[in-house]
């Protein structure tokens, strides 16, 4: 058996070959004990590009690699793929969803609170959190243990009562929290914004759901649905009479609000004190909406 080096972890592995161009890497850093497939004109494409972009997407890849195949499930790689990770559903983006993959990794390695599970080659595992380097693992760690999610000796690390409680939700989906998204500037706009979005939402831990657009255009059902926001995003670029609903409740109930507003749109009110995120492409909302939601962002009214 012939080895070659995993892109995403750089490390020589054995490769298993066949008729076809297809190689499968075998327990490399992003599938212990395991493998993944990738084809040989792809394992040329993705080694031809940038190294900025590779020290973006390889960690990413690693990381996804390793979830997937942890959950029993076959990869097989394309270029393609690799490249579109950034914008993925599975991809992490804050602290808190990163936190929930390391928690959902022990859980599974585990079948009681208190049961020691031992990360082998700890310092290359920060794959385990999409991590980018050890030292952002590490943070995530840190601050699992001070919330007594988890107790870590070296590499040994055990799940506490209540980390192992909300490593179930986490595994089950219940731990995702909602994010309302009210304000409607017409059709065109809404996919251009929201097709960004909805993904960047859902990397972040949250399910969003659409004011006006579910379903739930009676005044109580839109309500209802407010109430149980943990996060109201509200557009005020079509002046909405269900953007300015949300965000006038969402401030009154103490729930987190952002509001956002395209440039060149009407003037939008300044909420709190405080002017809304002024976006001119779907890419640069996403990326303002990613900064604050990264820092737990939002605006919470004073004294909540």
């Amino acid at each position: 058996m012939i080895t070659k080096r995993c892109l995403f972890c750089d490390i020589s592995v054995p490769v298993k070959t066949g008729a076809s161009t297809i190689e499968r890497f075998v327990s490399c850093d992003c599938a212990p004990g395991a493998e993944y497939s990738l084809s040989r004109e792809h394992y040329e494409a993705l080694g031809a590009i940038s190294y900025p972009r590779q020290r973006e997407l390889f960690p990413l890849a690693s990381a996804f690699i390793r979830e997937m195949t942890g959950l029993g499930r076959e990869v097989k790689l394309t270029a393609d793929e690799v490249e579109s990770l950034p914008a993925s559903p599975h991809v992490p983006l804050t602290v808190e969803a990163k936190s929930a993959k390391l928690l959902a990794y022990l859980r599974r390695q585990s079948s009681a609170p208190g049961e020691s599970v031992i990360v082998h080659r700890l310092a290359r595992s920060f794959n385990l959190t999409y991590s980018q380097n050890l030292q952002e693992m590490v943070y995530v760690i840190e601050k699992l243990r001070d919330e007594e999610l988890l107790e870590r000796t070296g590499s040994v690390f055990t799940l506490t009562n209540k980390g192992w409680n909300q490593a179930e939700l986490s595994v089950s989906g219940e731990l995702q929290k909602i994010c309302v998204i009210a304000g409607d500037s017409g059709e065109a706009q809404d996919m251009d914004w929201i097709g960004h979005v909805l993904p960047l939402l859902q990397q972040c831990g949250y399910t969003a759901r659409l004011l006006g657009r579910d379903g739930e255009s009676d005044s109580e059902l839109a309500l209802d649905m407010l109430a149980s926001a943990d996060l109201v995003l509200a557009e005020l670029s079509g002046a909405s009479a269900e953007a300015y609903l949300a965000g006038g409740y969402a401030l009154a109930a103490g729930i987190q609000l952002l509001w956002t507003a395209r440039e060149g749109s009407e003037s939008a009110p300044d909420w709190a004190g405080a002017a809304p995120l002024r976006w001119s492409t779907p890419e640069e909302l996403s990326t303002l909406l990613l900064q604050r939601l990264s820092n737990q962002g939002g605006l919470r009214p004073t004294g909540s």
